[in-house]
């Protein structure tokens, strides 16, 4: 049966359009949504992954007690302490799927310090991403592990050497499934104050890689790296000040030049997993190159330090991976205190660290720690820690610390 003022042909083909219009509109791809969900921080997202904002901070509150043998007493005065070691908030965030922003504040000694403030372009063709502001420079495995996930309540002498924020611009990617990753930046040296003017500048290199990565069964992972940082002084007065593992602590290590060309830093990392073991350590060696005027009798000093860690999870877990930085992540808990026969994630730490700033005619001082360390993650995101430290200064004395911290972060 057909219209009598329609052709058979003609009546067919607009039952068909008519047809495939109705299936067209039933199927019309749904419009993007916004939503929210706690995903370690709260989280504002749409759909679609073009935008996503998130909303975080850390509390860490520390308590010190601290004793002095009598010659190491007669130099340095100690005391007794507790303070906010950080009390953060930050914003972070994608717009447009190829634009991330993040900016951090530090409250923990009554005035607001800007940590990170920068601007990233992902996705960028053979470079991979370009950002640019204040962050961290690429130096150091222990150094790009967040201090919501080290170890130890504080990083290891190492730290003497290591860069750590300042303005700049850097270009990073990973390649052969996120197995090797590069990162290279320029930078000046603020010194968290957010301006600089003059002529010193920082180049730094990070190059890591992950010869054995298993995820699945018996979490296992080798990571190998190596990185520079070639810093330009301009004949300035150049420091090096060192305390033990513990923020309260007085100085131990003292170095001053009068006047430095330049200084280059080399360092090298291994860290190797294997489901609740954890064997971490870094090298650093710096070079240190007066200038002309300087009263300095040589023209180059060599100092170094480096540490060995050791970590067991005696409830099970282990150390997770965070590819991006090529350093540590949160730590999953297998029972969160609170369920039923929930006891956390418990986890014991060893490490042996050293720092020599002696050389030549240029003495800083040496120091040795031995770290004794107990953490239990009540949950992923709050975790209690206590550290023994034994410092030996050599040629002065020795300090036993004690220090616990209550830490909260999302």
């Amino acid at each position: 049966m057909c219209f009598p003022f329609l052709p058979m042909n003609k009546f067919l083909f607009t039952v068909l359009f008519l047809s495939i219009s109705f299936f067209l509109i039933g199927q019309e791809v749904e419009k993007p949504t916004w939503k929210a969900r706690w995903k370690n921080g709260a989280q504002i997202y749409r759909s679609d992954g073009r935008f996503k904002f998130q909303m975080g901070g850390r509390l860490q509150f520390d308590v010190m007690n601290i004793y002095e043998n009598s010659s190491l007493a007669e130099e340095y005065e100690a005391q007794n302490g507790a303070e906010f070691r950080r009390l953060r908030w930050y914003t972070s965030g994608t717009l447009y799927g190829n634009i991330k922003f993040k900016v951090q504040f530090d409250f923990a000694h009554g005035d607001a310090g800007v940590k990170d403030a920068y601007i990233q372009i992902i996705k960028i063709p053979a470079v991979g991403n370009f950002r640019v502001g204040h962050f961290k420079q690429p130096f150091g495995f222990e150094m790009h592990t967040s201090s919501k996930y080290v170890s130890f309540m504080e990083r290891g002498l190492t730290n003497v050497f290591t860069p750590e924020r300042d303005l700049g611009f850097m270009i990073f990617n990973n390649h052969l499934k996120k197995r090797l990753s590069w990162f290279l930046g320029y930078f000046y040296p603020v010194d968290n104050v957010g301006f600089y003017i003059g002529d010193q500048y920082r180049w730094t290199a990070r190059l890591t890689g992950l010869p054995v990565y298993k995820p699945d069964g018996r979490y296992t992972l080798l990571h190998i790296g190596a990185a520079y940082a070639g810093q330009y002084h301009n004949n300035e007065e150049f420091k090096l000040t060192q305390r033990p593992e513990a923020h309260l602590a007085p100085k131990y290590l003292n170095l001053k030049v009068d006047a430095v060309n330049t200084v280059n830093a080399f360092a090298g990392e291994l860290v190797f997993v294997t489901g609740q073991f954890t064997l971490q350590g870094e090298y650093i060696m710096a070079q240190v190159n007066p200038s002309e005027i300087s009263v300095a009798q040589y023209s180059r000093y060599n100092y170094s330090a480096y540490y060995g860690s050791f970590s067991w999870f005696i409830t099970g877990e282990h150390k997770n991976y965070k590819f991006s930085t090529s350093c540590f992540d949160r730590v999953a808990t297998k029972k969160n205190v609170g369920k039923s026969k929930g006891a956390g994630a418990w986890e014991l730490t060893l490490r042996y660290s050293y720092a020599d700033l002696n050389d030549k005619d240029l003495n800083g001082g040496s120091l040795t720690d031995y770290t004794v360390g107990i953490n239990w993650y009540l949950n992923p995101s709050t975790r209690f820690m206590f550290n023994y430290v034994h410092s030996d200064v050599l040629d002065f004395g020795y300090a036993d610390i004690v220090m616990v911290r209550f830490q909260i972060e999302f």
